[in-house]
């Protein structure tokens, strides 16, 4: 299905190409994202209709929003936010994303598409 997927991977600035991209690299970026950092990842095609993940730290010590955007029809998107303190959450997120292909389950997520608009 996915046989031709390959990602991106940019944090502050820093391009990681497919081939550069591995778990532990995710685990370390995400574990020590500080306030004004953050992770998004990129696939080059739809990941169950996801454009990308990304993650970044808040102004509040140890917690970090997770984020990912559907695309919605031809244009349009749906955006999603989830506030927390649980790295280890985040970064199994960004793991089944990258290595199974997997969202996150959504429906405890927020629905910010609106704020972005």
């Amino acid at each position: 299905m996915y046989s031709t997927l390959r990602y991106t991977l940019e944090s502050d600035g820093t391009t990681y190409e497919n081939d550069g991209i591995n778990a532990s690299l995710l685990v370390e970026l995400i574990t020590n994202l500080e306030l004004q950092e953050y992770v998004v990842l990129e696939p080059s095609e739809l990941v169950e209709g996801s454009m990308y993940m990304q993650a970044a730290a808040l102004g509040e010590p140890g917690q970090m929003v997770a984020e990912i955007r559907l695309q919605e029809g031809e244009h349009g998107f749906r955006h999603y936010s989830y506030t927390t303190a649980d790295t280890t959450m985040v970064i199994q997120w960004f793991l089944d994303y990258w290595g199974k292909q997997q969202l996150p389950q959504l429906e405890s997520w927020k629905d910010i598409t609106l704020e972005l608009s």
